[in-house]
């Protein structure tokens, strides 16, 4: 399912860019066309640079984002997820245990879902909150990871990371944390 997808997607965005070019290109010649389609078409790949720019103005490793009084803590989509040092690594967690800490101050109920997050970091994450004086009720679920969502990650990090990745974990974990009143 995953791979029909992908090709579904390029083919769609071929002829997506190729009717756009048709309507920037109205005299008709033939080498206009194909340089605006090439542009087009390639535009998505530009993700890359324009999320380097997005780090020099916004460093922080996560996101948290607030809803219904509940708060989502989040990877900051313009950060990179490969070929990360230990000590990049280590920032990051820095990043998603202040970044709940900091929710759990503010909200009742804090979730966090990455697919970066296995037992052992979500063990990590609630070791720093006792640390931090908080006391929470905890709870992890296993969503499924569909084909279709598959899919449109390896997009998002061809487009993002301009590498090609096939596996893929078959869940999604997700830490749900209640704060104790």
């Amino acid at each position: 399912m995953q791979q029909p997808f992908v090709f579904s997607f390029f083919m769609l965005w071929m002829t997506l860019s190729g009717a756009m070019s048709l309507s920037f290109t109205p005299d008709g010649t033939r080498t206009g066309f194909y340089l605006v389609w090439a542009l087009l078409f390639i535009l998505p790949f530009f993700l890359r640079p324009l999320a380097w720019a997005e780090r020099q103005f916004r460093p922080a490793m996560t996101l948290i984002l607030y809803r219904r009084k509940r708060a989502w803590v989040h990877l900051a989509p313009w950060q990179p997820t490969t070929d990360l040092t230990p000590a990049r690594v280590c920032l990051f967690w820095q990043s998603v245990n202040a970044s709940t800490c900091q929710a759990l101050e503010k909200n009742r109920t804090v979730i966090i879902s990455s697919h970066l997050l296995t037992g052992f970091r979500a063990r990590r994450v609630l070791a720093c909150i006792d640390e931090s004086g908080l006391t929470v009720h905890s709870r992890t679920y296993r969503i499924p990871f569909t084909p279709a969502k598959r899919a449109l990650m390896q997009l998002e990090i061809l487009f993002r990371q301009w590498r090609w990745r096939t596996d893929f974990r078959r869940d999604w974990p997700v830490l749900i944390l209640r704060r104790k009143s």
